[in-house]
């Protein structure tokens, strides 16, 4: 029955991931990216957010809804200094190591 709450229209990941980094930047102050993944209950769109080296604190001080513009949200924090090493601007993954 829980995963009706997740079926339904979904808007673009474009459209999606562009509203989800503006709402962001009213979240937090930490760096952040956006990326969709997947796993076994489905897709999903995943804000990373990086931990203040600093504080014990949560990098999501505000509210992050559960479902957002029909897709299933996770929120992930991560070391400072994650995202740039990791990710690239636009959010796909960045190759970090090439195939021998």
């Amino acid at each position: 029955m829980a995963n009706i709450y997740w079926n339904g229209p979904k808007a673009s990941k474009k459209d999606t991931r562009e509203a989800l980094m503006k709402e962001l930047v009213n979240i937090t102050n930490n760096a952040f990216t956006v990326t969709f993944e997947s796993d076994g209950a489905g897709p999903h769109v995943v804000a990373y957010v990086e931990r203040n080296p600093e504080s014990d604190a949560s990098p999501f001080p505000g509210f992050l809804p559960e479902k957002f513009m029909g897709w299933r949200v996770l929120r992930i924090h991560v070391p400072s200094g994650y995202i740039p090493l990791f990710y690239n601007l636009d959010g796909s993954k960045r190759v970090t190591q090439s195939p021998d």
